[in-house]
């Protein structure tokens, strides 16, 4: 039984390090998002510049 306590310990602990990992992972693929779409708005601008060209 008293094993028990520090078993709950540890993955007490994995679970808290899990849990702020992919916490800031969320805001990284928040950012990408709206970073690929200012990626694609730019994309689209020179595309449509190299037939305006023509």
């Amino acid at each position: 039984m008293i094993f028990l306590i520090p078993l709950l310990l540890i993955i007490a602990v994995i679970f808290g390090i899990d849990y702020f990992y992919f916490n800031n992972q969320t805001d990284k693929k928040e950012y990408k998002i709206e970073h690929n779409s200012s990626l694609e708005k730019q994309k689209q601008a020179y595309i449509e510049n190299l037939f305006k060209q023509k």
